[in-house]
């Protein structure tokens, strides 16, 4: 960052993901998450900055893909900064220097044939229309809300123009710490968002 005395630095040193197993959750919440990822939908994963939700996502996507019996699936994430290379996943940085952006990785992802696509981050009416139409072709989409409660998850998704983004919700994590993660289930969601 350029100052007047000259260049400033600063530099962020990412630890590699733990693995899902340490996660101070039960077991019944685990195979709830697992079992919401082996179908289409959207999981939502949510929490203030710096709760741990991409550490979180890193960790639960490695276990999908090095922990499977049989066929790896297909996993993709879109990320304007890849935080930790993450074996077997195709991950993908956004680069707007040489045009790159969500517009376009939205627009091409499809051919690429994903399972599961892990995006950074958007909520955007257009980028919540787009996880909607790669639901209805069979994906499985992981995505980051910026929130601290249920209340203010319920308020980002109140306009009528998410109804049908809301319908497609299978789980919602809340990560309020590394060892506080609330997993709230589709009787729960269809409660709280009223869809």
């Amino acid at each position: 960052f350029p100052t007047i005395l000259g260049e400033r630095i600063a530099l962020k040193i990412y630890k590699p993901p733990k693995e899902f197993s340490e996660y101070n959750l039960s077991n019944i919440y685990k195979e709830f998450i697992k079992e919401t990822i082996s179908n289409d939908g959207i999981i939502l994963v949510c929490g203030s900055a710096l709760s741990g939700k991409t550490h979180f996502i890193y960790s639960l996507l490695s276990d999908i893909v090095n922990n499977t019996n049989g066929k790896i699936p297909c996993v993709m994430t879109i990320e304007s900064i890849a935080k930790y290379h993450l074996k077997n996943i195709n991950q993908c940085e956004l680069n707007e220097s040489i045009g790159f952006n969500l517009e376009k990785a939205m627009k091409y992802i499809e051919f690429q044939n994903p399972d599961l696509i892990y995006f950074e981050g958007t909520s955007s009416k257009i980028g919540l229309d787009f996880f909607t139409s790669l639901v209805y072709n069979g994906k499985t989409i992981i995505t980051e809300f910026l929130v601290n409660s249920v209340e203010e998850l319920q308020e980002k998704l109140s306009p009528q123009d998410f109804s049908l983004f809301k319908s497609l919700i299978k789980a919602i994590i809340f990560i309020h710490s590394e060892d506080t993660i609330e997993v709230m289930s589709t009787d729960a969601i269809k409660r709280y968002l009223q869809c």
